[in-house]
């Protein structure tokens, strides 16, 4: 079976010709900086479909540390609002009337003399300008502010002057010859933290298992081609490991409170579920495409340009999740009276032992193309399809309530570097045999045991986890039933 362009395997008979060194485990015990990424690559997105996620970061979007924790900066807004802590004129009912003064108490004395505020209204000719520095009152800051207006008659209604009402900064604006001039607010960076988690897995190997082996000729990192070969006892192993370093990519929980066997606390980080709680998360029972739409509006409205590339997001889902998007997006074309045919795509000529014309029908909607250069295409997250895991079923479909949970990630980011990466900790892959009257190698024969059963055992450790660096730009749509 073919599946890459130099990288083969295929199931044959253990016989003489295979030697301890070119043992898959052995390569990966001495030189697991050549082997390892390629290993995930055979396991995941080559050999299984199970790990959507790790396949399409592994080699591609990783970074290699040297501890279990790592920090970033995030930027922090730098037109930040203000807050009314309280009217501090209750007796004026009209506030500016008369092109007077008059003063408002904010929570922060970030603005000086000059600069031209407003309280966000949707009315911009509502603007005030400050007179006076801010002066400490209280819990807050008291500012001398005049209307920007002409009219006598015009003053600033009450309801932007109580507690809690945003106001923010416009521009700063002078007379000639002044000496003052206009605040400057900086974006103070704030520091976020991740790590890593702890992964570790054994399995057996009796003298009586199978003798079948996986013959791999691999290609390592740096371009060789290698004739290796696994026992297939192994093979189910290897697909559980990487099936569970999957599941601890999605769900892994970060704690400090549990404890090993060795009292120390275990490793254990975010996943992405739990990093995207702090997302835009949005809880729905009928999904439509008018839905899908507004969703994504949220995520990306005043923060990426309309018609960029950066307005593009992989939507991971399970099997129901598709269908309910493809009947969202096709209600959508059917009540707008259109469904534009393409090359003849959705009827083609068949062949049936029924009908000498036979003919076949059919399409499904995977990408959705939305007003502003927003773009949505979906990915099959086998997870949220596994009964083994999702014991909530929807009532209604018969299917785990997580298979139309549509978990929104974007890969994009400035210069090209992706805002979402797989991390690993350097030298952290270790693996190992604890062998007996079997060897991974075939029986043991007259050599140094490490017990006397018939068996062998591997263990497996490694730390990794996912980086999500700015979680704003992913969400969540999950599905709730009725």
């Amino acid at each position: 079976m073919k599946l890459h362009n130099r990288m083969a395997m295929r199931v044959v008979p253990m016989h003489s010709n295979f030697t301890e060194k070119n043992h898959l485990g052995k390569a990966l015990l001495i030189k697991p900086e050549l082997f390892e990424g390629k290993m995930t690559q055979l396991f995941t997105s080559m050999k299984y479909s199970d790990n959507p996620l790790t396949a399409m970061l592994a080699g591609k979007s990783e970074k290699t540390i040297g501890t279990s924790e790592w920090e970033w900066k995030m930027k922090g807004a730098t037109a930040k609002p203000l807050t009314i802590v309280e009217n501090v004129e209750p007796n004026n009912s009209t506030p500016g009337k008369g092109k007077r003064t008059f003063k408002i108490k904010l929570d922060k004395p970030w603005w000086l003399a000059g600069d031209v505020i407003h309280p966000g209204a949707s009315d911009k000719s509502l603007q005030v300008r400050i007179q006076e520095n801010p002066i400490p009152h209280g819990k807050g800051y008291v500012y001398t502010v005049k209307g920007m207006w002409d009219d006598p008659n015009k003053f600033m209604p009450l309801k932007y002057l109580t507690t809690n009402q945003l106001w923010n900064k416009l521009y700063s604006q002078y007379e000639e010859g002044a000496e003052q001039s206009g605040s400057t607010q900086y974006a103070a960076p704030f520091m976020m933290t991740g790590r890593l988690s702890r992964f570790r897995k054994k399995y057996r190997v009796t003298g009586d298992a199978a003798t079948e082996v996986l013959q791999v000729k691999m290609e390592d990192s740096k371009g060789g081609v290698h004739d290796s070969w696994i026992k297939y006892a192994e093979v189910e192993y290897w697909e559980q490991w990487y099936r569970e370093l999957e599941r601890g990519a999605w769900y892994s929980r970060k704690t400090d409170s549990v404890e090993g066997s060795t009292g120390r606390h275990i490793y254990s980080g975010p996943g992405v579920l739990e990093q995207l709680e702090d997302s835009h998360q949005h809880y729905y029972s009928v999904l439509t495409a008018k839905l899908i739409e507004e969703y994504l509006m949220d995520i990306f409205y005043s923060r990426i340009k309309p018609g960029s590339k950066g307005r593009s997001i992989k939507g991971f889902t399970g099997e129901y999740g598709m269908i309910a998007f493809h009947r969202a997006v096709q209600n959508l074309a059917e009540k707008r009276g259109f469904l534009q045919v393409v090359e003849n795509t959705f009827m083609q000529k068949g062949s049936s032992e029924y009908h000498n014309n036979a003919l076949t029908y059919g399409y499904q909607f995977t990408k959705y193309r939305m007003a502003n250069g927003i773009e949505l295409e979906l990915i099959h997250n086998p997870l949220y399809d596994d009964r083994e895991q999702s014991f909530d079923i929807d009532p209604l479909t018969g299917f785990p309530v997580d298979s139309q949970r549509i978990t929104f990630l974007d890969f994009g980011g400035e210069g090209g570097d992706s805002n979402i990466k797989l991390v690993n900790k350097a030298n952290s892959f270790r693996l190992g045999y604890v062998a007996g009257l079997q060897t991974p190698y075939g029986p043991a024969n007259n050599t140094l045991m490490s017990h006397s059963g018939d068996y062998y055992e591997m263990h497996v450790q490694k730390e990794c986890g996912v980086h999500i660096e700015d979680v704003s730009r992913c969400g969540e749509l999950i599905f709730k039933p009725n």
